[in-house]
């Protein structure tokens, strides 16, 4: 009999960590650092021990106690967990921090998989001095609906749109009927056809595993903000600054990236990144990325209106370095989701704290990278599961699955049927 536990993402946004067993074969989707509701205990000013990153975090209970996953020096000396277990696969659905973080823990002999595009950017992050704790797995690269077949399960790779490359959900076959899990997706960004693709591929599965973040959202407005939204309003800053435009973005959006570069230059101005993410962006085959080191401060202090600089949010003096303030009026800052990303994060306040000080304005002008509520319905509508465990969500009893299907609300560590029974 085929069953189902869940090691991260139960009443939380984060952390996804399913666990699906046959016969003594486990496939486990996703393997990510668990972000807690109550709060993340080592969050910053807190800094994990350097050898004890894994020990720390499972004695506290921030990390799936499976035995045979972990590398037994990553773990206390004479942990059971040590023990090898039957065997056993990791399917990473994207490279955020959430989803993979432990995977450099993992014991060399099991496989860990990730669609090559993913892999393209943990390689690049790793390369950049931005990579996993405890080192890179060693990576087994998929395509476009590769299957890897783990004893009696069979893995199927599925794109989905998400705001990084190589985004997949998992259609997991086995023989008590098909597991799919979305990971991290969206209907609204650059590539929407990928997630309504892999809803057509993964219809009447008999259990959907579907993150939910936006569910715990409320949004007074009504409308989903989308991609061409995004756009628009980068354009508009633009034209509106007079001076210095700064930028927060996330790197691995690599689309918006492409997209920011193209409407920047459109507008007469280049984007001037750390020389940290100028040289990821590079790997990853944003070939003209500009990084700071390049530019001479006096050229950019002579015309600060022919630039976009993103400011490096952990080192925020060096926005004195810059065009801003007394003397530069101006100056703009828009957050397009990049870092920090929000009031929930430590760095948050002092970051507004410095723009405040500067006289810097903040504009935000992001949109999500989950699928809003009223498409989490329509998914549902189209999908048809027998069974849906909605996580990564903070409000999964928000998920109101059709007349006919079941909803089931993961327990942590608990073990179900594919029916969606505790055992």
């Amino acid at each position: 009999m085929a069953t189902i536990e869940f090691w991260g993402g139960v009443g939380v946004i984060g952390g996804s960590k399913i666990l699906v067993q046959q016969d003594g074969y486990r496939v486990l989707l996703d393997i990510g650092i668990d972000i807690p509701s109550g709060g993340d205990l080592f969050r910053l000013p807190v800094r994990p021990r350097p050898g004890r990153e894994l020990a720390d975090r499972l004695r506290l209970g921030a990390a799936p106690a499976l035995p045979g996953l972990f590398a037994p020096e990553a773990l206390e000396p004479g942990s059971p967990l040590a023990e090898q277990a039957g065997e056993t696969a990791v399917f990473v659905s994207h490279p955020h921090i959430d989803h993979v973080g432990l995977a450099g823990f993992v014991r060399p002999e099991v496989a860990v998989h990730a669609h090559t595009e993913a892999v393209d950017v943990l390689t690049a992050l790793a390369a950049t001095g931005q990579g996993l704790t405890h080192g890179e797995p060693d990576w087994r690269r998929l395509t476009d609906h590769q299957r890897v077949v783990v004893g009696p399960l069979e893995v199927e790779c599925v794109p989905v749109d998400h705001d990084v490359p190589g985004a997949s959900g998992y259609l997991v076959h086995t023989p008590d009927g098909t597991l799919a899990f979305t990971g991290d997706y969206r209907f609204h960004g650059h590539h929407p056809q990928r997630s309504w693709d892999f809803v057509d591929r993964a219809a009447g599965s008999a259990v959907l595993v579907t993150e939910g973040t936006t569910l715990g959202w409320e949004n007074p407005s009504g409308r989903r903000r989308d991609e061409s939204d995004v756009a628009r309003d980068f354009a508009r800053a633009l034209e509106e600054t007079p001076g210095l435009l700064l930028l927060s973005l996330y790197p691995r959006d690599v689309d918006r990236v492409r997209a920011f570069l193209e409407i920047a230059g459109a507008a007469g101005r280049r984007i001037v990144w750390t020389e940290q993410v100028a040289a990821f962006l590079r790997l990853v085959g944003v070939e003209q990325a500009l990084s700071a080191a390049e530019l001479p401060a006096a050229e950019l202090r002579a015309e600060p209106d022919r630039y976009v600089v993103m400011p490096d949010p952990d080192d925020l003096p060096s926005l004195l370095d810059l065009p801003v303030g007394d003397g530069y009026p101006g100056a703009t800052l828009v957050h397009a989701n990049g870092e920090p990303l929000g009031p929930f994060e430590p760095r948050w306040a002092p970051f507004t704290d410095w723009l405040a000080a500067l006289g810097i304005p903040l504009r935000q002008i992001g949109c999500s990278g989950h699928a809003s509520q009223d498409d989490l319905h329509h998914m549902l509508e189209r999908l048809r599961p027998a069974t849906v465990f909605p996580i990564h969500t903070t409000s999964p009893t928000r998920l109101h699955p059709p007349q006919g299907m079941r909803r089931v609300l993961a327990a942590y560590g608990a073990r179900y049927t594919f029916g969606g029974d505790a055992i």
